[in-house]
């Protein structure tokens, strides 16, 4: 924690993510963790493992749990989504991971990604809360992909975060993808813009092609 980004920071130690809030040593396995405020209350979502096991090779899921500031987790945890539709299984290990949330005209959605990050089938799926529900029932949150995934030349597309042009007319993705089809992580960074539909929803289109010159985002100067 710091109050300045550029000054010194203080290690607030490990956060609580396990089944019980006040049980440090039930904390489980987790990764990935983002915060967002919905309706005036601090949440964190992040993805994790059911329970502690001695294995990697282990299932992911995303969890939610309410927040009293950015480093104390205030509630049980929640499982708000499971590797469990055919676009997110099939390969040798069923994750979810890398949850971002974006919002947009009062709609709230969580971004993740779900196969396996080393290999070309890494993509994106997409949760959306239903508007003024309680993030922290699961029924609340509809599951819709793959909302992004790589073709035969830009392979295993993932893990993205999202930010608007400096004049914010722009929506912009920003995500990784794999170099070559080995299994491994040697990546690039990409940009690209998306846009929204009549429903509010994100579309993500297609990853553009190497070499394609990308316009600049609008700044209105």
């Amino acid at each position: 924690m710091s109050s300045d980004p550029q000054g010194e920071y203080i290690d607030k130690g490990v956060l609580k993510t396990g089944e019980d809030p006040n049980d440090y040593t039930g904390t489980i396995w987790a990764i990935d963790l983002t915060l967002t405020e919905i309706d005036g209350q601090l949440y964190g979502i992040w993805s994790g493992w059911e329970e502690n096991v001695e294995s990697h090779k282990t299932p992911q899921y995303l969890y939610i749990a309410k927040m009293s500031n950015p480093y104390t987790i205030s509630s049980e945890r929640v499982k708000i989504s499971s590797p469990e539709e055919e676009w997110e299984t099939g390969g040798p290990l069923n994750l979810n991971e890398g949850p971002e949330v974006l919002k947009h005209d009062g709609d709230i959605f969580i971004i993740y990604s779900t196969r396996e990050s080393w290999t070309t089938e890494y993509r994106l799926g997409q949760l959306k809360l239903k508007k003024g529900s309680n993030p922290m029932l699961p029924e609340n949150w509809s599951k819709k992909g793959p909302v992004f995934i790589g073709d035969e030349s830009i392979h295993g597309v993932g893990h993205a975060s999202f930010t608007t042009s400096p004049d914010d007319t722009e929506s912009w993705i920003i995500y990784h993808s794999k170099v070559s089809t080995k299994p491994g992580w040697n990546r690039n960074v990409r940009a690209q813009l998306f846009f929204w539909d009549k429903n509010g929803d994100p579309v993500f289109g297609k990853p553009v092609q190497i070499g394609v010159l990308l316009k600049e985002p609008s700044a209105n100067n």
